[in-house]
């Protein structure tokens, strides 16, 4: 055998003598039952359970575990590894393949955890059978454990399980600690220095429940507490994929924050998000509140079916459903029967026919494009805004009537109009102008060629300045046509003169004169002007607004022909025997001069100057339908002044009325008649299956008890006691915030493949708790941060990282890293910069520009607030789902696409490089080094001992000092060498940044001090 082989065989021996040794209750711990029933589910309840028995093995009864399998060999025969089939199946090859078969083997460790399991005495409680899952059966309110120890409840059903485990709590933290902990816990803000002194020198029994209830009743409660709730309901302020245009619903947003704040009741919060436009006289607060479900995505992009887009929307709300009250994997019942969890397809297609009423979310604008309008509600004005609002409306009514009454007068002149149109074609009134003479100020030739128009070749200056005299014809003159001409003779044939390439012409003005003989010239005013083509920024409107720097010109349609017309302002009289002096004034340079122009009168109402073709070629037809005589009726109307005057100022009142128009918000809408639900097979829409109607998952009882069977029906269910999950999953989403981990670690799913509770006991007084006392997530709260366990020191001894690494026993008190949000709001806090104004439409800090050009289409631009709104909370931040806020991103701030119950907490150089470089946080290291600055005493050591406690709540020990102090000194010296610096350091200060310090050369010396106390770790943890 060789060495390889040997030394394989060594170590099976090896192996399986290990795992049979015999083990003595001091040498290894007793393995719970919960850790193995999670290994088994995990990676053997789909193939070996009630309905599935592959190799006639059931791994979910206890007495099927300790029995035999078809083989006749034992399962599990406690105390003997060995001797199990279990471990033999999952651990060697001799037995046949390695199991699961469909999945990755398990892990050494998992191994071990079994094999540890039977060796210790495979310990199976009665209460583990899984008849019914733990969260399905319905809420118990158990006895408070009655251990003796200190605090409340909370404390005595973790110190249950401390005592089990052979371990004690861990220390009190010290007050101020203690009251930053549960500031950032309660309202995602540090304390104030003013708030740490009361509380330090308050040492009454009383000091922390006061503290806590001034913190619950602040404003900035319900701003902490909406972000996590704003994504479990994919809250943004666009729409998702490729456009990703912007929509409002902000409105629902501060909804949130205001019912927070105010305590809502937990079951009526969660009835009106899902409902509350369905409940009798519904109010406005009501239905904003099911902006809960409007906030789902719309793909609006080219090709996408509006019906497939909609039905995805009911998977979204279905699913989020889920996910945010039900703590379960409902999605994956939406192509075939769930495949570790008691509900089928069927079960879920009833749930969707629960919200399948609400009409499609977008419109046909053109040809295959959909774009998304709503449904929206427009939201209540103050009362002055209201007023005016009503009194622009009744202006705009009064002058619309005076409007339809002079309409109706004018339409007695329609058929005279239509007469006069077809016996004069536009043609027949231009009557060209011959010059008589014309002249230049430089050495071009000059020719008046046949048709009336005039060519100049020869030199090309880099300037002209062109005048011709015109006979005028007799009658009545209303408009001046300039042709601008091609000709052979021309550069690249013109019709300018200068490049023969890009033969561009400018001219910057034309001026008019009538000259009658001996009699004074008369000047020519132009109402108007119009052209075949402008060029970009040089429109034909230039040749008439006496700017010397505008003008018209024509790239890029080079050698072209092109035609100007000039409206007169009066109509000009003529006898016949008066001359036209007309001057083209050109002095852009580098030659762009025209090179044949012709000019022409004409004679005619100026109605038909401007006459569409499409219009000229109605008047024609002898034979025209309603339709083209009513465009023909509108276009007659449109020419007359006094209607133009109206419909002026009726713009004018809707510019106003715009100005107070109310903001909209997305809200659930029901059909009047319900769509019929079918499932669809493998989830697809276009494969409808058997009809179904609105209804409960089996598991949840009487799958028609729903009253009524809609979608109030079902929120009103799922909001009762009859649901054993929303108490359970919602009070295990605040505890996960408090404590930054989850009596059930997977938030979004209670199911048989999520974790087991680690203390199932307090999860359901939580829950009763919650239920019994008014569904009050504030009296909740409250009865868990005033627990000894939540005050807890976070200090980990080298004893608990090896008995309890995870803390799932919670004998230390919390430390993670804050969430994106509260990162931001902590640090605009501690520099004395955060705004404390609430509520309303979304707000843009800075960003890096151009960051929104490169996605979606028709994007609005980035316009960074130069007010308080750039300091405001993060909450409030526009959110864009394809281009969400790069420094929240950064810090692990979902995208809200869809229901997002945990947000993942990472360490990554992203987020050291946001802190120390992000101009946003430059301008909070500005904003702390003024603080310093202004510190009482106005000594270094003050104003070091200043800034760390404003971002620790707590005083530095003289170590901490010594680096502070070298620092300082470090950067006296950086900038006496590099004094460029300061004006570096100051340019991080945006337009309307409000704190001001007038010496430059401190303040950028500060500032790296700030930087480095922003940056610290204990500055973004809560701990």
């Amino acid at each position: 055998m060789s060495r390889f082989f040997t030394a394989i065989a060594l170590a099976t021996c090896l192996f399986w003598l290990l795992l049979n040794a015999p083990v003595s209750a001091g040498e290894k711990d007793v393995v719970e039952y919960r850790h193995v029933e999670t290994l088994l589910r995990r990676h053997c309840y789909r193939c070996h359970n009630d309905s599935k028995q592959e190799g006639g093995l059931n791994l979910t009864r206890r007495q099927a575990v300790f029995g035999q399998a078809d083989s006749l060999e034992s399962i599990v025969v406690p105390g003997k590894p060995k001797a199990s089939l279990l471990i033999a199946r999952v651990s060697d090859h001799d037995y046949g393949d390695i199991m699961p078969l469909d999945a990755a083997a398990l892990k050494p460790q998992q191994i071990q955890t079994l094999s540890d399991w039977i060796a210790t005495g495979a310990t199976w409680p009665e209460s583990a059978e899984p008849a019914i899952h733990w969260a399905y059966q319905p809420v118990s309110h158990p006895n408070v454990p009655a251990i003796g120890s200190s605090g409340n409840a909370i404390d005595a059903f973790i110190q249950q399980k401390l005592t089990k485990a052979n371990l004690q709590p861990s220390s009190q933290l010290p007050p101020a600690l203690w009251l930053r902990r549960v500031s950032l816990a309660l309202t995602g803000l540090p304390p104030t220095l003013e708030e740490l002194d009361q509380f330090e020198n308050d040492s009454s029994a009383e000091a922390r429940e006061r503290a806590v209830d001034r913190l619950l009743s602040s404003p900035r409660f319900g701003e902490r507490w909406a972000v996590p709730w704003l994504d479990l309901a994919r809250y943004a302020d666009s729409n998702g994929f490729q456009a990703d245009q912007l929509r409002d619903s902000w409105a629902f947003r501060d909804w949130v924050i205001k019912s927070m704040n105010a305590d809502q009741p937990f079951d009526q919060f969660v009835i009106e998000q899902l409902a509350g436009d369905m409940l009798p006289e519904a109010t406005v607060e009501q239905k904003i509140a099911t902006g809960f479900h409007r906030t789902v995505t719309c793909n609006v992009e080219a090709g996408v079916h509006p019906e497939q887009n909609r039905v995805n929307q009911v998977f979204d709300r279905v699913n989020t459903t889920g996910t945010a009250f039900l703590g379960t994997t409902l999605e994956c019942a939406q192509c075939h029967d769930h495949k570790y969890d008691p509900i089928d397809q069927e079960d879920y297609y009833r749930l969707f026919a629960c919200f399948n009423n609400t009409p499609l979310e977008v419109k046909n604008t053109a040809g295959v494009t959909w774009d998304f309008y709503g449904p929206a509600m427009d939201l209540p004005l103050p009362a002055e805004k209201e007023r005016t609002r009503r009194q622009l409306q009744r202006q705009i009514a009064a002058i619309e009537q005076e409007r339809d009454e002079l309409k109706q007068k004018q339409l007695a002149g329609y058929q005279s109009w239509l007469d006069s149109l077809a016996a004069a074609p536009e043609e027949s009134l231009w009557q060209p102008l011959i010059p008589e003479h014309v002249s230049t100020e430089g050495q071009e030739q000059i020719r008046v060629l046949d048709d009336g128009s005039v060519l100049l070749t020869g030199p090309v200056p880099d300037k002209a300045f062109y005048t011709a005299l015109l006979p005028l014809p007799a009658g009545t003159i209303t408009a001046i046509k300039l042709e601008t001409l091609t000709h052979d003779e021309l550069p690249g044939r013109g019709p300018g003169r200068g490049d023969p390439v890009r033969n561009n012409f400018v001219l910057h003005d034309v001026q008019a004169t009538q000259r009658f003989g001996n009699e004074p010239d008369q000047p020519v005013p132009f109402l108007r002007a119009f052209a075949d083509f402008s060029q970009s920024r040089w429109d034909v409107s230039g040749l008439i607004d006496n700017d010397p720097k505008s003008g018209w010109a024509i790239a890029p349609q080079f050698s072209q022909d092109h035609w100007a017309v000039l409206v007169l302002s009066q109509p000009l009289q003529s006898n016949g025997s008066t001359s036209l002096q007309v001057t083209l004034d050109q002095h852009f340079g580098s030659g762009r001069n025209i090179g044949r122009f012709r000019l022409s009168a004409f004679l005619g109402s100026p109605e038909q100057l401007e006459l569409p073709e499409e219009i000229r070629q109605l008047v024609q037809m002898k034979d025209r339908n309603k339709k083209q005589e009513d465009e023909l009726r509108e276009f007659y109307l449109s020419q007359d002044s006094g209607l133009a005057r109206l419909d002026k100022r009726i713009r004018q009142l809707e510019k106003q009325l715009k100005a107070v128009q109310p903001d909209t918000t997305l809200v659930m809408i029901e059909m009047d008649e319900p769509r019929e639900t079918h499932i669809l097979e493998r989830g697809e829409y276009l494969h409808p299956a058997e009809p179904v109607e609105p209804g409960l998952p089996k598991i949840f009882g009487d799958p028609d008890a729903l009253d009524p069977p809609n979608r109030l029906g079902l929120a009103r269910w799922i909001a009762s006691e009859q649901n054993p999950l929303l108490a359970r999953v919602t009070v295990n989403r605040w505890w996960t915030e408090l404590f930054g981990q989850g009596l059930v670690k997977t938030l979004e799913d209670f199911g048989t493949q999520g974790e087991p509770p680690t203390h199932p006991e307090l999860l359901d007084w939580l829950a009763a708790e919650l239920m019994e006392n008014g569904w009050s997530r504030k009296q909740l709260l409250k009865t868990i941060v005033l627990s000894n366990v939540f005050g807890q020191s976070a200090a980990a001894t080298p004893e608990l990282l090896k008995r309890d690494p995870a803390n799932e026993l919670f004998a230390r008190g919390p430390r993670f890293r804050m969430k994106a949000e509260m990162v931001r709001d902590n640090a605009l806090a501690i520099s004395g910069l955060l705004s404390d104004k609430m509520h309303g439409p979304p707000v843009m800090p800075y960003q890096p520009e151009g960051l929104w050009r490169s996605i979606g289409r028709n994007q609005p631009k980035w316009k960074m607030e130069t007010d308080e709104d750039r300091f405001r909370r993060g909450i409030y931040i526009i959110w864009k789902r394809d281009a969400p806020y790069p420094s929240l991103m950064n810090f692990d701030a979902p995208d809200r696409t869809a229901c997002v119950a945990q947000r993942p907490r990472t360490n990554t150089p992203l987020q050291a490089l946001t802190l120390l470089n992000d101009p946003a946080f430059g301008e909070m290291s500005l904003g702390l080094a003024v603080r310093m600055l202004q510190a009482d005493g106005s000594s270094d050591e003050a104003r070091l001992r200043e800034g760390f406690r404003l971002c620790t709540s707590r005083e530095p020990v003289e170590r901490e000092l010594q680096v502070l102090r070298r620092l300082l000194t470090q950067e006296r010296q950086l900038v006496a060498s590099q004094p460029e610096l300061i004006k570096q350091r100051m340019s991080l200060k945006q337009p309307g940044f409000p704190l001001n310090w007038d010496n430059d050369r401190e303040l950028a010396i500060w500032f790296a001090i700030a930087n480095a106390l922003l940056n610290l770790d204990e500055t973004m943890t809560q701990g």
